[in-house]
């Protein structure tokens, strides 16, 4: 028996996509596309966590080459990086260290907004003598703080070293150290 609100058309004359297809291939798209944003979020700040741990662990090794080694180094920030530098007695002259590699200079996302306080002033990142922090044979250190963030976010860290070498960055604990040794520091 055939209904008669049903129109009998012959299967080969049917074309195109029911509604009900569209719609679930329309909540398919929608539910992909979120979790592709919210995984580009994270990945961002991840990275710069990533590279804030990192950074806080190489000026830690810097600041302890520098009392072994009776020497005065340096990290010296630019607007989208840092590099290590060795004073040179002999010459009077800052020299990049790159060796071992883990002083390499490093280049940061240029996405970063990078700001270096140092005796309460802004210190430009551009200028070839300055964004120096020193580090000395004695184990004292340029006072220092950096703030690095995303733009349009929330994410920001600040790391920040007093003058006697002590390091921290803000609701971040370092690799290798324990949440202890990280509050006995701030």
């Amino acid at each position: 028996m055939r209904c008669r609100w049903l129109p009998s058309i012959p299967s080969r004359l049917q074309k195109g996509f029911t509604l009900l297809e569209i719609l679930v291939v329309i909540v398919l798209l929608g539910i992909i596309l979120t979790v592709a944003m919210i995984s580009i979020g994270n990945t961002q700040s991840g990275k710069l966590e990533e590279d804030m741990r990192r950074l806080l662990q190489i000026m830690r090794l810097a600041h302890e080459e520098a009392i072994i080694n009776q020497q005065t180094l340096a990290i010296k920030f630019s607007a989208h990086g840092y590099a290590l530098q060795r004073y040179d007695k002999k010459g009077k002259i800052w020299v990049s260290v790159t060796e071992p590699d883990f002083f390499r200079a490093r280049k940061l996302d240029e996405d970063y907004k990078i700001k270096l306080v140092q005796d309460g002033l802004s210190v430009s990142l551009t200028n070839k003598d300055s964004g120096k922090v020193l580090m000395y044979s004695s184990g004292e250190m340029t006072p220092f703080e950096l703030n690095v963030s995303l733009p349009d976010s929330d994410v920001a860290y600040h790391l920040s070293g007093d003058l006697m070498g002590k390091l921290r960055i803000k609701n971040l604990q370092a690799y290798g150290s324990t949440e202890d040794e990280d509050e006995d520091q701030q």
